[in-house]
């Protein structure tokens, strides 16, 4: 993820001030996160690309990490949205793996799976019968 929305851009920003006003201090990324319900790593690469095109800057001090916006204008020079075919492959990506939940739900709640066990299950008792039947005698006859 080297890329960023200006949406996503705004939304850390938006972050940024409103907790800001809150705390009466500069927010930390654990913060920011907490806020937009996101992963802090996510928040920490979002704002360090934010601080290399100069909109945002984290200041590192003895006691914590917080950011600080610095020029909201700058992201107003990012994408709108992201290319679509990443969200085409995505979109497709979902589509596949709801089909595949849906098969699976229907094979448990038919039955359908019991059926499949207990076929299993009777052709295992027939091919042990058939090889108990098979079975050549001991030339021993230790039987």
């Amino acid at each position: 993820m080297n890329k960023m929305t200006r949406g996503e851009a705004h939304l850390i920003l938006a972050a940024i001030r409103v907790l800001s006003h809150l705390n009466q201090r500069p927010p930390t990324p654990a913060e920011i996160a907490d806020l937009l319900e996101d992963a802090e790593s996510t928040v920490r690469l979002k704002l360090s690309l934010l601080h290399d095109m100069g909109a945002a800057v984290i200041v590192d001090s003895a006691f914590e990490t917080h950011a600080e916006i610095r020029d909201y204008n700058l992201v107003e020079s990012l994408a709108e949205e992201e290319g679509p075919a990443i969200s085409e492959d995505l979109a497709a990506f979902d589509l596949m793996k709801e089909e595949e939940a849906e098969k699976m739900a229907h094979l448990f709640d038919s039955g359908e799976h019991e059926d499949r066990r207990q076929q299993k299950l009777a052709a295992m008792d027939d091919e042990l019968e058939q090889f108990r039947k098979d079975k050549p005698v001991n030339p021993f006859g230790d039987d």
